[in-house]
């Protein structure tokens, strides 16, 4: 079998292989894909055009390149919120970004594209050094390039490992400098365009290799070498080749299955209840409009609760800014990898297509998404896109009780069901696999539940690993893997709007009230935040943040309010606080952040992390610090420190953490008293 078939089969199955060969092509309906509100993501015909656009406009431009472009990103060019906030029906503007790379003189450009026009409006190149998101075409060609170079194929075979049997996995570069004489040797220096990449044994042999068969090669990782790339020149610049460790023969498939389940079904016989108008979801007084992002993934716009007939808004815009995954071992194979998932690879991009009985009940109803490739329109796939099917579910589910009080006179109890709307989406990003779910509950609460499952990124273990690494297995040949510590941190955007835009922020700690012949007394101490900037976590406390309506006040006077309650969910970083990539990470630093709203300031760790510089994000977003009033956007982190144990191999159950955005004062009382009360069914009456 030709080497470029055996590629092309296993990048199907590889998220670091080609992204959008293993999407099922769809034809859009292109009668169906008319954008109806000004938040709707673009449809293929959109991105065609704007794909058109672009590449006419660079056509007829001198000095600007003609050919060999890649789109690392396109997506809707968010209207301004005032006017979406304004906007009664009518004309609204249809504009797209599109980043355009050409990787030979390493520029890129933000263009936008005015669709109704049929023209560039704007167009600007980035600085020198700035690095758009990874593309799925050079996934394809690092592997190659790996693959076809000696002195890797050597080290392969150093360690007994057939170099064709060798898994690629491809990262963004990290912060780790390469030698000083190697960068002198680069054309674009230390601004060049860099990939690395590390080396698994993928099991089995390339010519009965089986795409249809489960493979885990993380479970047998060849430690010691990675190769960096310069993505520019498309060559192989820098090697390492240090320890040298036997492979792990583990499979990391499932043995088989135990038995003994019965089915349980999840039906609702009589339909959903919720009402669904393309994108605007109604559910038991909720409103919100669901987009799936190239970028940050499910965003969710306008949330709005009807409360007694008055439609009130609580939210703008709430999505998944970035995440942070340091690693913890002192190697230098190993100090560079720290994944900013969604800026570095568009982790939107990955969302899989959710299963009915695994990852969502069988009630679930799909919404779709349709995404841009990173090479534009070709002869077999005019539009430049991939339709991405089932990647976002929606589904109601029981969830114990909503409240419950008993008669004491009487004995007789009042009570009722939780019902929750859950929407969400997974993200397969190489090793790991994230799930998203955003929660509504009858009683105004919206969780957030970030769910980690997979396989941990392990390494051959040697006599030293036992602390920064810990061994996890052991084969049959006594050949040892080890999963390194890590951390996950995850920095959510939230742009509240309480009761309209007219918003402060205030933090409330519960302290103990020192009280003149009393010693029982506490109470929450609040503190208005005046001014941007960021703020630390105190669990002893029971620490919240509010966002608070400056103008809305409930019957009781108090001003309306939304609370986020991170649940314990909160880490720290453990590297040293001048850490490279924590310095871009800034944001993992602090368990809140809060800022003033402009259009634009959407990412913690700026728009492109990928080999990008501290200070960028959040950082910039608060200096110099403006007053912390009107239209205001909280940024919560969430984090999960992850020392690794036998049972996290070969794949490790399901870790979650997450946060509540609650409602505190925004309402009169109890919003659930009127939920409604089911029937019990006949079969599991009491007799």
């Amino acid at each position: 079998m030709k080497k470029t078939m055996v590629l092309a089969v296993c990048l199907v199955l590889s998220w670091i292989g080609n992204a959008e060969a293993r999407r099922p092509r769809v034809k859009t309906n292109a009668a169906a894909s008319i954008a109806t509100h000004p938040l709707e993501p673009l449809t293929a015909d959109e991105h065609a055009a704007a794909y058109a656009i672009v590449r006419a406009h660079f056509a007829a431009t001198s000095g600007l390149p003609h050919d060999a472009l890649l789109f690392p990103f396109i997506a809707l060019h968010e209207p301004a919120k005032a006017f979406v906030r304004g906007w009664t029906g009518g004309d609204f503007p249809r504009n797209a970004t599109v980043h355009v790379l050409h990787p030979s003189s390493n520029r890129l450009w933000i263009v936008t594209v005015d669709l109704r026009a049929q023209r560039v409006t704007d167009i600007e190149l980035a600085p020198a050094g700035t690095q758009a998101a990874v593309t799925a075409e050079e996934y394809v060609i690092a592997d190659e390039l790996v693959h076809d170079y000696a002195p890797w194929q050597d080290a392969m075979r150093e360690r007994g490992v057939d170099p064709a049997d060798v898994y690629v996995d491809v990262w963004a570069p990290g912060d780790q400098e390469l030698p000083a004489s190697v960068i002198a040797s680069l054309p674009h220096g230390t601004n060049t365009r860099l990939l690395r990449a590390l080396a698994f044994l993928r099991g089995g042999s390339v010519d009965d290799y089986d795409a249809d068969a489960p493979q885990n090669p993380y479970d047998r990782p060849i430690e010691g070498v990675v190769v960096t790339i310069d993505m520019n020149a498309r060559r192989v610049v820098h090697m390492t080749n240090s320890v040298v460790r036997r492979v792990s023969t583990e499979s990391g498939n499932a043995p088989t299955r135990r038995t003994g389940l019965k089915p349980i079904r999840l039906v609702q016989p009589n339909g959903s209840g919720f009402a669904v108008d393309g994108r605007l979801v109604k559910w038991q007084n909720w409103q919100f409009y669901v987009v799936l992002h190239p970028r940050e993934g499910l965003v969710l716009y306008d949330v709005r609760y009807d409360d007694h007939g008055r439609i009130r808004p609580i939210a703008y815009r709430l999505s998944l800014s970035e995440i942070y995954v340091p690693y913890g071992v002192a190697d230098e194979n190993w100090s560079w990898r720290t994944a900013f998932d969604v800026g570095e690879y568009n982790l939107g991009n990955f969302a899989q297509t959710l299963e009915p009985y695994r990852d969502v009940p069988e009630n679930t109803y799909f919404f779709d998404g349709v995404f841009g490739s990173d090479t534009g329109p070709s002869d077999d796939n005019p539009t430049g896109t991939f339709e991405m099917p089932h990647t976002v579910g929606m589904y109601e589910r029981d969830n114990g009780i909503l409240w419950t009080r008993t008669d004491p006179s009487n004995a007789e109890r009042d009570t009722r069901g939780r019902r929750d709307l859950v929407v969400t989406w997974n993200a397969w990003i190489g090793n790991y696999i994230y799930g998203f779910d955003w929660v509504f509950g009858e009683d105004g609460t919206i969780g957030v539940n970030v769910a980690l499952t997979g396989t941990t990124l392990n390494r051959g273990a040697g006599d030293e690993d036992e602390v920064t690494a810990p061994v996890v297995a052991v084969d049959e040949n006594g050949t040892r893997v080890s999963a390194p510590n890590h951390q996950h941190f995850f920095s959510f955007r939230l742009d509240l709007d309480v009761d309209g835009t007219n918003n402060s922020v205030a933090e409330s700690s519960v302290q103990h009230i020192v009280t003149p012949g009393f010693k029982n007394a506490f109470g929450p101490v609040e503190v208005e935040l005046m001014q941007e900037g960021y703020r630390d976590a105190d669990p002893f406390a029971a620490r919240q943040w509010e966002v608070r309506s400056t103008s809305a006040t409930n019957r009781t006077g108090s001003h309306t309010a939304y609370a986020i309650e991170t649940n314990g969910a909160l880490a720290v970083p453990m590297s040293s606080y001048d850490y490279a990539p924590l310095l871009r990470a800034a944001f993992a630093s602090h368990a809140f952040w809060a800022t003033r709203f402009h259009d634009g300031e959407h990412y913690a760790a700026g728009n492109f992390p990928n080999q990008g510089a501290a200070g960028e994000g959040l950082v910039a977003f608060t200096s110099p610090a403006e007053p912390l009033s009107g239209d205001v956007v909280v940024w919560p982190t969430i984090g999960f420190t992850h020392v690794p144990r036998p049972e996290d191999y070969p794949v490790m159950p399901t870790e979650s953490i997450g946060f509540e955005l609650v409602p505190h004062g925004f309402f009169d009382q109890n919003p659930a008293l009127d939920a409604q009360e089911l029937p019990t069914p006949r079969s599991v009456r009491r007799r």
